[in-house]
């Protein structure tokens, strides 16, 4: 199977795994995974267990009322499975017509796209589908691991800083329905210039 970059057809090869504060919220995010055509749609469950996703593309689905801090909790957990299937896996947010500012919080909280609700089914599938088969850069620090947070740049705003002298990894993934998640390049950088 050979896909390019950005082809919704892909989703078929991939696992979407919801969550949401609720069962009815938890349902309607399932409906609207089961739309975008992924190959599998399950709830998020502790019993699922990490082993089941490991060499599968997995999304991670996001309602937007879930709770700022079982956010945070979920990124850290996945970030810090200790299976690259997981911690790299794409976490997207479903935001309800976000402010650009809620937008750029969740970027800078580790999401990978924050897609704005009610939208296009065929936009929303051709975002997910740009998490597979091109590079993606993710940062890891002795705090972070996740999706690089200045990858949003925008002339004047002001960016989340790393302490002068922190070294920390950049880390280029690629993600594809044949090898799954690999680490293409790993750079150590030994300080922020």
């Amino acid at each position: 199977m050979h896909t390019q970059a950005g082809d919704p057809s892909v989703l078929a090869h991939c696992a979407a795994i919801v969550l949401a504060k609720d069962e009815r919220d938890c349902a309607a995010l399932m409906r609207l995974a089961e739309k975008l055509r992924f190959g599998a749609v399950v709830a998020h469950s502790p019993a699922l267990g990490h082993d089941r996703f490991d060499h599968r593309l997995v999304f991670f689905l996001v309602h937007f009322d879930f709770e700022p801090e079982a956010k945070r909790k979920l990124l850290f957990d996945l970030r810090h499975a200790g299976s690259v299937s997981l911690c790299f896996a794409p976490v997207v947010l479903f935001l309800r017509a976000g402010s650009s500012e809620e937008i750029q919080a969740h970027i800078e909280m580790g999401f990978d796209d924050v897609i704005s609700v009610p939208q296009d089914g065929r936009v929303m599938a051709t975002r997910l589908a740009a998490q597979i088969g091109q590079e993606h850069l993710y940062i890891e620090t002795r705090n972070y691991l996740g999706p690089d947070q200045r990858r949003m740049d925008q002339p004047g705003r002001t960016q989340p800083e790393r302490k002068r002298g922190e070294k920390h990894a950049r880390l280029t993934i690629m993600r594809t329905p044949e090898t799954g998640v690999q680490i293409v390049r790993r750079q150590i950088v030994a300080e922020v210039r």
